[in-house]
């Protein structure tokens, strides 16, 4: 898998937190797969020639998505199916931001992914056509960083409680969270009120997301020696605790995550970054 990212500008690292170009290439021109689990990062997704399909398990059958779609915040996983060939560009938005980009409260986002030119018009539409006759990674990070940069005008402020998730997020050990709340500002109940807002979802459920997506990419990349050790890295109290997360957030045992990884084909989950 080639992957290339864009450092953020400036103007945006208030609102961004990656911009990554992901190509996957099956040496036997078949369907790729991946198994997503849920991730503390909304974001926006922008697909090239081939759009994707989402396993969606009321239906038992995958759906046809849009080339461009705005992801909120996950609580449950999907199963991914492209083409034979996967190109895209992920922007991973930051605490809050998909809030202030779209003024759409997140709680209405949870689990779900909606077409981005309904949300975004004409200009989305245009970037759309112009990236499917991209070909350098290079110019498809530059449209669509200047899209954004074209959004700021039209930014929500952000809000000390997007700051306060932000350290949360990068430092999920750190901070009690009632000293996360104290820090935005907030007494717990407005703080809790505000985060389904601008995050989609309860504090203390965002939290326990951040800690199994920074396991799930520590297994996906293999930086771990046993189970034991995957917990403890990541602040569990043991394997028994850790493996009751992988089955709320995955609804899988901790082989089944690992023989889900090997059957993928390719890793997203290990490229995110948290810092």
């Amino acid at each position: 898998m080639f992957c290339k990212e864009l450092a953020i500008t400036p103007p945006l690292r208030h609102l961004v937190h990656c911009l990554l170009y992901i190509q996957q290439e099956s040496p036997k021109a078949a369907n790729l797969f991946y198994f997503h689990p849920p991730t503390p990062q909304s974001g926006i997704c922008f697909h090239f020639e081939h759009s994707i399909s989402v396993y969606k398990p009321s239906k038992q059958t995958f759906i046809n998505q849009p080339q461009t779609v705005v992801v909120g915040a996950q609580v449950s996983p999907v199963l991914i199916r492209s083409q034979a060939e996967y190109r895209a560009v992920r922007v991973g938005l930051l605490p809050g931001a998909l809030y202030r980009l779209t003024g759409i409260p997140q709680d209405q986002l949870l689990d779900q992914s909606v077409d981005a030119e309904i949300i975004f018009g004409n200009e989305l539409k245009t970037l759309n056509a112009m990236l499917r006759q991209t070909v350098l990674p290079e110019t498809a990070l530059q449209l669509i960083e200047q899209f954004l940069l074209n959004q700021l005008p039209k930014c929500r402020s952000i809000h000390p409680l997007d700051d306060a998730m932000y350290r949360l997020w990068s430092q999920p050990d750190a901070l009690k969270m009632d000293q996360v709340a104290l820090k935005s500002g907030l007494c717990v109940r407005q703080f809790e009120r505000i985060s389904h807002q601008r995050i989609g979802m309860h504090p203390k459920l965002y939290y326990k997301i951040i800690r199994f997506s920074k396991a799930y990419h520590m297994l996906e990349k293999g930086e771990y020696n046993s189970w034991t050790d995957l917990a403890y890295k990541n602040n569990y109290y043991d394997r028994q605790h850790l493996k009751k997360d992988f089955r709320y957030f995955t609804g899988k045992n901790l082989m089944d995550i690992q023989q889900e990884i090997r059957n993928n084909s390719m890793t997203i989950q290990s490229k995110l970054r948290y810092e």
